[in-house]
C-alpha cells in the first residue's frame, strides 16, 4: 500500500443534484448503490433516502421516504440489503431495509457497551458536533462512525449497533494537519472505506481537504486539496458533506451541501 503512493486525484465532472420540488436541496452524505453507477444520498432537511445514477440523475422510483430527518451520512451494508445513516443531533445510527423502506433497527451512541470510554468527548458545551459520516469496513465486517469535531473521533462499532469497539482521536499526531487552519479546527463531515488501499477517505468541510487515513497504522497517509479547476482558475468546493469510492476504487463522489452538487474524482496510483 505505502509503496504505492503518491496517489493522484483528478477532477473530472460535477453535477447539480438539487431537485427543490422532492426535496433534495442540502445533499449531507452519499454512499455507492450495490447496482452499477448508482448512488444513495441523503439530505439533511427531508425525511427521505434518495437514489441517483453516478452522472447526478435522480431515479425517482427507487427513492423513499423515511420518519427520520437531519441525517448527516449514509452507507450501504455489503449485502446490499440494507442501509446504514446516522442522525448528528443526536447521535443516532438507524438501519433501513430497502425493500420494505422501513427502519428494522436502531440505537443511539450513548445507549452502546463501553460508552462510558468515550462519553467525556460528547458533553453539552460541544453542541452540533456529533457524528458526521458512517462507513462500513469489509475487511473487519465492523461500522465506523466519525465524530465532526471538538475534538475529531474515529468510532468503530459493532455490526449489531450494540457496542463500541475502539476508537481514534484525529489529531496532528496521527497527520490531520492543515498549513491555514490549527489540528483543533479542522472538521470532519464525511467517510468511506476504500477496501482496494484498506483505508478511509475523510473529507473536511473547513480545511476543504480529503484525507487518505490508514486505521491500523494510525496515521494520515496522504492529503488532497479539495477544488478543481475551471477554465483556468481554481475554486475550492464549498461545504463539501459526503464522499464514497467506486467498487473499484478509481473515481471518488464528493457532495456538497452548500451548493446541492456532486463532484467526481478519478482516483490513480
Amino acid at each position: 500500500m505505502i509503496g504505492k503512493i503518491p496517489l493522484s486525484l483528478t477532477y473530472l465532472e460535477r453535477q447539480k443534484i438539487k431537485n427543490e420540488s422532492l426535496g433534495l436541496c442540502e445533499p449531507s452524505g452519499v454512499a455507492m448503490s450495490q447496482a452499477k453507477n448508482e448512488l444513495w444520498i441523503v439530505s439533511d432537511d427531508t425525511k427521505k433516502v434518495f437514489k441517483l445514477t453516478s452522472e447526478g440523475k435522480l431515479v425517482k422510483d427507487k427513492s423513499f421516504k423515511i420518519p427520520e430527518k437531519g441525517l448527516e451520512g449514509i452507507v450501504l451494508e455489503p449485502n446490499g440489503k440494507f442501509l446504514l445513516a446516522i442522525k448528528e443531533e443526536n447521535n443516532l445510527i438507524i438501519r433501513i431495509n430497502i425493500d420494505s423502506e422501513k427502519i428494522t433497527d436502531s440505537n443511539k451512541l450513548e445507549s452502546m457497551e463501553n460508552y462510558n470510554e468515550i462519553a467525556h468527548f460528547f458533553t453539552e458545551t460541544q453542541v452540533n458536533k456529533g457524528l458526521e459520516g458512517i462507513a462500513w469496513n469489509q475487511k473487519t465486517g465492523t461500522i465506523f462512525v466519525v465524530k465532526e469535531g471538538n475534538p475529531g473521533l474515529l468510532i468503530e462499532i459493532s455490526a449489531d449497533l450494540n457496542s463500541i469497539i475502539s476508537y481514534e482521536l484525529l489529531n496532528e499526531q496521527n497527520g490531520f494537519y492543515d498549513n491555514k487552519l490549527s489540528s483543533e479546527e479542522i472538521d470532519f463531515s464525511g467517510i468511506c472505506y476504500d477496501l482496494l488501499r484498506n483505508c478511509f477517505w475523510l473529507v473536511s468541510d473547513r480545511a476543504k481537504r480529503l484525507f487518505l487515513y490508514n486505521w491500523e497504522i494510525k496515521n494520515v497517509i496522504q492529503s488532497f486539496k479539495l477544488g478543481y479547476s475551471q477554465k483556468g482558475e481554481y475554486r475550492k468546493i464549498k461545504k463539501a458533506e459526503g464522499v464514497t469510492i467506486a467498487r473499484d476504487s478509481k473515481q471518488l463522489y464528493i457532495v456538497s451541501d452548500l451548493e446541492a452538487m456532486l463532484y467526481v474524482f478519478d482516483v490513480r496510483e
